[in-house]
This record gives C-alpha cells, structure tokens and sequence, in this order.
C-alpha cells in the first residue's frame, strides 16, 4: 500500500474498537499521522496511534477537546463515535434522547467545526461522518439512533456546500449490519444470524469492509465527491423490504 497520506494528520474518533479502529489503521497504513479518541484514558488504541480521552456526551470534554482540534489543525476528520439504544418512540426518556443526540450529532458538529479552520488554511480538508442505514430508512425501535443520524447526513450535505470551494469535502458513510462489538450488545447470536441472512450477501459487514470506503473518501484520491452518503450494507437497503 502506497503511503499517499503521508504528511496528513487524522482525527478519528472512537478508535478503539470495531469501525473506528479499522479507520485508525487503514489511515495509519497509507502513512497519516492518527489521533484517536475514547471514552477512557489509556484506551486501546491502534500501535502507533496517539490518544486523547473525550466523554462525547459531556459538553465540557467536547468543549475541551474542540480547542485541542483547532491547535492541531488535523487535514482529515473521522467523526465515527456514536451510541444506539433501541427503545420505542413512547418508552425513550426525554434525557435519552438528548444524550443520543449530543453523542451522534451535537458533538460532531462541534468537532467539524473545530476543525475546519486549519484546513481552510491547508486549501485542502477531508471530512467523513459515520451515519447509519436508519438514517434514510425506517426500522421499529429506531426513532432515536435514526433521527440523530438523518440529522448527521443533512448536517455534512449542507456544510459540504458551505466549505467546498476551500478545498474540503465533506461526505458520510452509512454502515449497513456490522460486526462490531456494539452491534453484538444489541442482539443475540440467534438474532445476529437472522439479521446476517436478511442481507443480499448473507453475511455481516467486517469493519475492516466499512474503513475502506471511509478512508478512500478521506484521501487525495477523492478529489470530487462531496455531500454524499455512501450506504455500505451488503445491498440491504436496496431490497423492497427491510
């Protein structure tokens, strides 16, 4: 693999586990310098990836960390960190809904914005955003987790416009099942596998599958696809029924 990001430092958030950590790694190998985030101190990142420790639902640790983005002025941005917690639209709390929210939507818009000042003055920027298939679809128990990552990708749609023309580009990602370590705290093995056996592929996505896609649109080599969301699923989203 050719080291065509050298010279590039990357924000990845959530680094250290599951799609956030195959970013982290995929970045590293093509030659970007990766800062990675958790939730802990001293979490476990990639070898080589260094680490600062950001509670994304606690306003004063994204606020503190929004500084450290703008003092480091990174040329890519991977905001991947995010919670779901399935409940029904007339069980969610009131407070649930907003830590969600605050996780999957207030805190990345906040980091974009951190970072968009550096590469304005680098005239070159690569912003990926981790939405999610229940963003543009629907699915019971959803409202929540859906509603933060519909925002996510109407949030990027209209920034890319904002800030293309200064060389950024900002796109999302929307991953289909994948096996995560989240996804495994969601659903059993027996409903996992029926969740496998829905998709075209008859399989789950592996992390590994979702970075490359992330990575190709953070790099030089996407020179012209901005404002998109890129669903990443197997060919779910495509069948009539979900």
């Amino acid at each position: 693999m050719t080291k065509s990001l050298s010279g590039k430092l990357a924000i990845v958030t959530g680094a250290s586990r599951g799609i956030g950590r195959a970013i982290a790694e995929q970045l590293q190998a093509r030659g970007a310098e990766v800062i990675g985030t958790s939730t802990k101190p001293g979490g476990e990142l990639p070898k080589g990836c260094r680490h600062e420790a950001v509670r994304l639902d606690d306003p004063a640790s994204v606020a503190a960390f929004c500084k450290t983005v703008e003092k480091l002025a990174p040329h890519i941005l991977i905001n991947n960190a995010g919670v779901a917690n399935p409940q029904t639209f007339e069980t969610i709390a009131d407070d649930e809904f907003r830590r969600v929210h605050e996780i999957n939507l207030v805190a990345p818009m906040a980091i974009c914005r951190a970072a968009l000042p550096g590469m304005k003055r680098h005239g070159w920027g690569r912003i990926v955003n981790i939405s999610s298939i229940w963003g543009p679809l629907s699915r019971v128990a959803r409202s929540t987790y859906a509603s933060s990552k519909a925002a996510l990708d109407g949030m990027s749609g209209c920034l890319a416009a904002e800030v293309a023309s200064h060389g950024v580009l900002v796109n999302c990602v929307a991953p289909g099942f994948t096996e995560t370590e989240m996804i495994k705290t969601i659903f059993p093995p027996d409903k996992l596998d029926a969740l496998a056996k829905s998709v075209p592929m008859k399989r789950l996505a592996q992390p590994a599958e979702i970075a490359k896609a992330v990575v190709w649109l953070a790099s030089a080599e996407n020179g012209y696809v901005t404002g998109q969301n890129i669903l990443v699923d197997g060919g779910l989203s495509r069948l009539k029924e979900v």
